[in-house]
């Protein structure tokens, strides 16, 4: 119990350090826009949670830049209230929604297999839904709720939409994988066997770990496809429902006034990494404020991405057949 306790203070603490540095950097730091982003006619992206926060303003931009976006979300009602929203402002906007429940990987499964029928090419997959600080539950699949929705789903995801990706790039025109993680992951410390505690961070880590693996897979193959991860930034969105109020209350009152991003300043990075043709070509990477950086040492260590990648693909044997 004595162990418990002290790992639990530490960890606040360590949220506390990671979350106030975070903050800070974004506060000095002056923030990059995509002003001359170019049209991406033809393209088609799927955006996991793109009906609201930062994924409705990623789908938004891509809708801007002429891409068919593919919305995947739990709720069918706030995915087609964002379709109404985008067509207000683009009346021609080829967006559609597929429901998407990142809590089930039978729907992770459905979700594929319906998109698959459309028959459609896909050049982007924007792995952006996520949840945090959640209270502790079991997904129908029996996973830690933030490790399947930020990580498993995803990861399942990719797996059965990579061939479509595959035949979608060119060598001149690379097909893009992009993951959503966050500054967190820098205190992440996953036990394969074990991933309940500080689910949050670890499972935002072994987004990144997850993403360098697939990445040098896909180099080994020569194929036409990029992964990257990144960090949006911290941003003003319902992510931070249930955060607890020793988190809260301080950076409320504090910070979020002025140091947050709102939701389109949050989707920046990832609009960048998924069609800037600054990347192109660049795979393995991890970005912040639109620039490549590095993420925490783990996520390059290949016996941890082996043994990730391997734990992975048995969770989803396991689970995900049934």
């Amino acid at each position: 119990m004595f162990y418990f306790i002290f790992q639990l203070i530490l960890y606040y603490i360590l949220t506390y350090i990671v979350g106030g540095w975070c903050l800070l950097m974004q506060v000095l730091s002056r923030r990059k826009r995509n002003i001359d982003l170019p049209l991406q006619t033809g393209k088609v992206a799927i955006v996991t949670g793109g009906g609201a926060g930062i994924g409705f303003d990623v789908s938004k931009g891509l809708v801007a830049k002429n891409v068919h976006v593919i919305i995947g979300g739990k709720c069918e009602e706030t995915g087609k209230n964002a379709i109404r929203e985008i067509r207000k402002d683009f009346p021609n906007a080829k967006v559609d929604y597929i429901h998407l429940d990142l809590e089930s990987l039978k729907s992770v499964r459905e979700f594929a297999e319906t998109f698959l029928s459309r028959n459609l090419p896909l050049h982007i997959l924007i792995n952006n839904a996520g949840i945090m600080f959640t209270p502790y539950s079991c997904t129908v699949d029996g996973y830690e709720s933030q490790l399947q929705v930020n990580f498993l789903s995803h990861f399942y995801l990719t797996q059965l939409l990579l061939d479509r990706l595959v035949r979608s790039g060119t060598p001149g025109s690379w097909s893009r994988i992009v993951n959503v993680s966050t500054y967190m992951h820098y205190i992440g410390n996953p036990d394969i066997e074990n991933m309940a505690n500080r689910a949050y961070a670890d499972s935002k880590l072994m987004v990144i770990a997850g993403a360098n693996m697939l990445s040098k897979r896909l180099r080994e193959d020569e194929a036409p496809v990029s992964v990257c991860s990144l960090h949006p930034g911290v941003v003003r969105t319902n992510l931070f429902q249930h955060v607890s109020a020793i988190h809260k209350v301080p950076f409320r009152l504090l910070l979020e006034g002025w140091a947050y991003l709102n939701t389109e300043q949050g989707a920046e990075t990832t609009l960048y990494a998924a069609i800037s043709p600054e990347v192109e070509g660049q795979t393995g990477c991890y970005y912040d404020n639109s620039e490549r950086t590095e993420a925490a040492s783990l996520t390059y260590n290949e016996d941890f991405q082996n043994e990730l990648w391997t734990k992975s693909i048995l969770m989803i044997e396991n689970a995900g057949s049934s």
